[in-house]
């Protein structure tokens, strides 16, 4: 039983930071969602990463609602066995809907939204100093 109803407060923390990362509603925090140096980056590390991991996230919450349901819902050996199934089906899930989440972080580019333009209405890449309204790159790690 102790399984289920880690299943089922799983589910229901998965589920909602899935939803809330499709929709681009999870502000950047450190406390739930996808914490790692990669997503932590920016906003908009953060934003893509759960916008990319949502679905699973979402996903990995209804295996995890399922054997959450069948643990409570059987007795015995039954009960236990599909509970600890679902647990693992579902932490499998998360990891591998975190991973592509990472993924989705590391290809958002660096540079500050913020840059100067140049002078020019088409930002850093119109003018022949665009060098100088980007990041040093070769400084960042």
């Amino acid at each position: 039983m102790t399984i289920a109803v880690i299943d089922a407060v799983l589910a229901v923390v998965f589920a909602v930071v899935g939803v809330l990362g499709i929709t681009r509603r999870l502000p950047r925090n450190r406390v739930v969602g996808i914490r790692t140096a990669a997503t932590l980056r920016s906003d908009a590390t953060f934003a893509a990463a759960h916008a990319t991991a949502g679905p699973g996230l979402v996903a990995g919450s209804v295996v995890l609602t399922l054997g959450a349901m069948l643990g409570l819902g059987l007795s015995g050996a039954a009960a236990t066995g599909f509970a600890a199934i679902g647990l693992l089906a579902g932490l499998v899930l998360l990891g591998s809907a975190s991973s592509f989440g990472l993924r989705a972080a590391a290809a958002v580019p660096d540079w500050d939204d913020d840059a100067p333009s140049c002078g020019t209405a088409g930002g850093c890449g119109s003018c022949s100093f665009a060098d100088a309204c980007t990041p040093d790159r070769t400084t960042n790690t």
